[in-house]
């Protein structure tokens, strides 16, 4: 009870002088940091004259817990899509600054006599701008609005990344002190890898584990079940050597995707913003008088490095990403300090014991005078453009001009392929580090563990082998199968295009047969040549599979459905989607083609199997004749009106396949599959003639149920075809046709009466 007596008369103290001292800073316009640090310092033993907690140690665990929550909040915020958004600019600026920063912090600590490892905490340490400041005073001085503004906040949206990942870095270092680079390079490789393949699957099983337990999801149970959540990934972060910071953060991202998101955000709050402020208290309890004393002169020299590498090195970052200069020195004069991440990597070093005492309060030095003189300088931006425009020579100044208006080229480069490459990279890196860690996992993990449970290791070995390779079909299928709409438009639009594309998807290729061999290869000294056919024969399986196809579009589908589920869920509020789904308006099309003249035998070759590109043939009008959803025997003749309906890539590509096949067509209006539904009415009067767009709702009494649409026969029973699925608020458009068809979803088929009368006769459609 005695101790229990301790710890409560400790936060008792903290949470009274914390509660003066940041009404204090309120009431004069300072940040709240600098409260809680300053409170930390009244009742900490460096000072005297108010009374002082019993047992820092207490306080040093809750200030750790206020570490995890942080960053559990921070994931919680944390969105990959604004990553993707943020815009190169920012990218470039964020990674110059931090590069620079983390050298020129390593070379003035090595310069001061410091350690090697006080060094490279150092320099990260600085490297990192605050968020927290920055944005308040901004806010205070009405300068969001500003492009420069806009920058260094995506900016620091990329520091607080890059963050995550240093800290990795810092923590793989700090343990292995005696190792070479090669081996430290391959240990950071592996554990990204680790930390990648938990976050898939984060991602992907946990956003449906809250979507089928949310009936039973109040808010005490949601907060109890985050909270569980994320002290569960920070075990299981530091199992894996990673620090508690980093597991909370993962915790926080994972969840920050799902429609839960901003609910768990309001109910973390709080607990957040309690062991937020014990932590900025605990350090400042490290802040000691005497050591500040006796470092003033590298507390000095580090403020001044800080506040003008920060300073340089962004505005620097800006150039090189092709703003102009005024930009430029808005953002240099904006990031001119550290703050909260610092105080992280701070503690980091001082939990892992490799680094020096005086480090901590030198730190904390530096942030408390750089806090305070950031709205001084951001107040003087406009001043400081107008010296930086005077000093500079005219030469230069023509030559930072010319660069940023030549960076506008980017716009002229072929958009397809940016489109192309912006699905290419992401899918093929992702999937490939997916193929490592099932590799690593099978063979490395899955053996040793058969063998301690008594299986033989040749056996063990076999086993992990074959379930290796298994694992690693659908992956192989989502890295392989899948060539887009874009592909095939690149294809058609020029020959030049061909190699470059063949070598692309041929990449692919070998990255699947080198994991499959690779795999095979643990437990055999087959020649390489039938190694190689083995390989060949399984990857092609993998790809052409009716069953892997289905089974990878499910997890594909799945995934997309967790990672965008806030987005989907606020457009499915937006479109109103039990009335109105948008994408038929959007995204599918329908041209008329009027062919004039068939210059090739057997034109029907050409036009049906361009099914492929994602076009479809809806209708064929000749002489008077309306032919509803035709199929190859219904051919193609000269004077036809061939309708055809896709997205506006597929259609594009279409067209271009049936000019280069030496067909005369004339393209007519192009409609949105609503309007041109809509427009039939006053075109013909007979409703046989009309094509229905209807929505199925599939129960579990559907016969089409958890079938895939080639096996649910729709096309040859109910004369239609889907074109669409809506699987809670995730649309898909013109599905594949080993898309399995799940209890819950809503079909789209297009057809005309005799499809609305089967589907009607048999109940399908109330």
């Amino acid at each position: 009870m005695e101790h229990l007596d301790f710890l409560i008369r400790d936060l008792a103290l903290i949470l009274v002088v914390a509660s003066v001292t940041t009404i204090i800073f309120k009431k004069i316009n300072q940040p709240l940091v600098l409260g809680y640090i300053l409170a930390g310092f009244l009742t900490s033993s460096n000072f005297s004259l108010i009374p002082t907690i019993a047992d820092p140690e207490n306080i040093n665990i809750w200030g750790e817990l206020g570490v995890i929550f942080i960053m559990f909040a921070l994931g919680l915020e944390f969105n990959f899509h604004k990553i993707v958004n943020i815009g190169g600019s920012a990218i470039v600026t964020a990674a110059t600054v931090i590069t620079s920063m983390v050298f020129l912090g390593y070379g003035v600590g090595l310069a001061m006599g410091w350690s090697r490892m006080d060094s490279i905490f150092l320099g990260g340490m600085i490297s990192m701008s605050s968020t927290m400041i920055i944005l308040k005073a901004y806010e205070e001085l009405k300068l969001k609005h500003k492009k420069y503004a806009q920058l260094v906040l995506g900016t620091l949206i990329i520091e607080d990344v890059v963050a995550i990942f240093l800290m990795i870095v810092l923590s793989t270092i700090s343990v292995s002190k005696d190792i070479s680079g090669l081996e430290l390079g391959s240990q950071i490789g592996k554990m990204m890898l680790y930390l990648i393949l938990w976050l898939l699957l984060g991602i992907y099983l946990i956003p449906t584990g809250l979507k089928r337990a949310d009936k039973y999801l109040n808010d005490e149970t949601l907060l109890i079940v985050s909270l569980g959540l994320c002290l569960a990934m920070v075990i299981i972060a530091n199992y894996m050597g990673f620090s508690s910071a980093l597991g909370a953060f993962l915790a926080g991202s994972i969840l920050a995707g799902t429609v839960k998101a901003e609910r768990i955000d309001e109910l973390v709050k709080p607990i957040k913003d309690l062991f937020g402020a014990i932590f900025f208290v605990s350090v400042g309890m490290l802040v000691n008088p005497t050591l500040i004393v006796k470092y003033l002169g590298p507390i000095i020299i580090l403020t001044i490095v800080t506040i003008v590498g920060q300073m340089t090195f962004s505005a620097i970052g800006v150039l090189l990403s092709g703003q102009s200069l005024r930009t430029a020195v808005g953002a240099g004069m904006s990031m001119v300090q550290i703050g909260e991440f610092s105080f992280i990597i701070a503690s980091l070093g001082t939990a892992l014991g490799v680094t020096s005492d005086f480090l901590y309060p030198i730190v904390v030095s530096v942030s408390v005078i750089t806090t305070f003189t950031t709205p001084m300088f951001i107040k003087k931006i406009d001043s400081a453009y107008v010296i930086v425009n005077k000093l500079l020579p005219r030469t230069t100044l023509r030559t930072i001009k010319q660069y940023t208006s030549e960076r506008q080229n980017e716009n002229e480069k072929d958009p397809d392929w940016k489109e192309y490459l912006g699905k290419y990279i992401p899918r093929t890196a992702i999937t490939t580090m997916i193929l490592l860690c099932i590799y690593i996992i099978g063979i490395q993990v899955t053996t040793p563990a058969l063998w301690h449970h008594g299986i033989k290791y040749l056996i063990a070995r076999r086993i992990a082998c074959a379930s290796t390779v298994i694992l690693m079909t659908p992956i192989i299928n989502l890295m392989s199968y899948k060539r887009n709409m874009v592909y095939t438009k690149l294809w058609l639009k020029s020959k030049t295009n061909r190699l470059p594309l063949l070598v692309f998807r041929s990449v692919r290729i070998l990255i699947s047969i080198f994991f499959v061999m690779l795999t095979i290869n643990t437990v055999t000294n087959i020649p390489v040549w039938i190694l190689w056919t083995i390989a060949l024969f399984i990857v092609s399986f993998s790809i052409k599979s009716d069953f892997m196809i289905s089974n990878s579009i499910k997890i594909e589908t799945r995934f997309i459905a967790n990672f965008n589920e806030r987005i989907l869920e606020k457009n499915k509020k937006e479109r109103g989607i039990v009335k109105h789904y948008r994408w038929l308006d959007e995204t599918l099309l329908v041209d008329e083609y009027e062919i004039e003249k068939l210059l090739i035998q057997e034109p029907e070759k050409i036009f049906y199997a361009r099914r492929k590109l994602g076009v479809q043939i809806i209708k064929i009008i000749r002489k008077d004749k309306h032919i509803n959803i035709p199929d190859r025997e219904t051919g193609i003749k000269e004077g036809d009106i061939v309708v055809v309906m896709g997205k506006k890539h597929n259609l594009d590509s279409y067209e271009m396949a049936i000019e280069n096949a030496a067909v005369t067509l004339r393209r007519k209006e192009r409609y949105t599959l609503r309007d041109y539904t809509y427009r039939q009415v006053f075109v013909s009067t007979d409703k046989e003639q009309h094509l229905l767009c209807m929505a199925v709702n599939v129960t579990n009494q559907c016969e089409f149920c958890n079938k895939t649409i080639q096996l649910s026969k729709i096309k040859e029973k109910y004369y239609g075809f889907v074109i669409g699925i809506d699987r809670d608020a995730l649309s898909i458009i013109g599905p594949n046709k080993n898309t399995q068809i799940l209890e819950g979803d809503v079909l789209w088929v297009l057809g005309h009466q005799r499809t609305l009368d089967k589907f009607l006769k048999e109940g399908i459609l109330n």
